[in-house]
């Protein structure tokens, strides 16, 4: 597939993604067991857990681009395509944290974040796999916070969630289902959101802090919504890319 294919098919994966009305992962600003989806290792905080947070144009250096994983097409997101999340809502109070998922106004706000879209599987008859990546820097003790009310909120409503997208429309959770979290970053979350809709479409989400920086993934199939999947090789290339931009801030 040339340049101008590529491009014109990863638009058309960002625009059936955000008709999930799942657009940004976990947040924006304009700037490990299988009980509960999450990890928390017992080790000592890394190097990248006592930095500071990453500025703006360092997160920008520290998310990956095209070209950099192979298998993978990777696009810069447009401020307006990131924007257009809006604020969701839960009908249910400890479910808020999973449905703010389907918009792009969180609390806490982080500092800065950079979004890509990515797509896996790509030729000129179909898209494959799909997804966001939200690489965000927090303030103290937020990046901490954002895991431990997801992994709160994976707990609390495994049962579904009656819930509104960032545009104001019905978008009601069916169930929500906590899965391995990889061994990345300081500590990581996984688990799935599926549809209510007679879509049945299922969303994939990685989170993995590292320090101050949190970076979130979700994943789904345009050609078979039920096997959708955040991949590995995405998360451990990202999570690598961050810690080395940590580190070199650090020395």
């Amino acid at each position: 597939m040339n340049e101008s294919g590529a491009k014109r098919t990863m638009g058309a994966a960002i625009a059936a993604v955000a008709a999930l009305g799942l657009m940004t992962g976990c947040g924006s600003d304009s700037g490990d067991d299988k009980s509960d989806g999450a990890r928390q290792d017992d080790k000592p905080a890394s190097t990248a857990s006592a930095a500071k947070a990453l500025s703006a144009s360092a997160l920008e250096r520290a998310t990956l681009a095209s070209g950099e994983l192979k298998g993978f097409e990777i696009q810069k997101m447009t401020d307006k395509e990131v924007s257009e999340g809006g604020s969701a809502k839960s009908g249910k109070a400890e479910c808020q944290p999973l449905a703010a998922l389907m918009g792009s106004q969180y609390d806490p706000a982080p500092k800065a974040s950079v979004h890509r879209a990515f797509a896996t599987g790509l030729t000129k008859a179909k898209i494959g796999g799909a997804g966001l990546i939200r690489v965000s820097s927090y303030g103290p003790g937020d990046a901490e916070r954002t895991i431990k009310d997801l992994r709160e909120a994976v707990t609390a409503c495994q049962g579904g969630f009656p819930a509104k997208d960032g545009t104001g429309e019905k978008s009601d959770v069916k169930k929500v289902a906590p899965l391995e979290a990889p061994k990345a970053g300081d500590e990581a979350l996984a688990f799935s959101l599926h549809d209510a809709s007679e879509a049945k479409a299922v969303v994939k989400f990685t989170a993995v802090r590292s320090g101050s920086q949190l970076m979130v993934f979700f994943g789904t199939n345009i050609s078979d919504p039920t096997k959708s999947e955040v991949p590995a090789a995405l998360v451990d290339a990202q999570v690598a890319k961050v810690e080395k931009a940590v580190r070199g801030a650090a020395s």
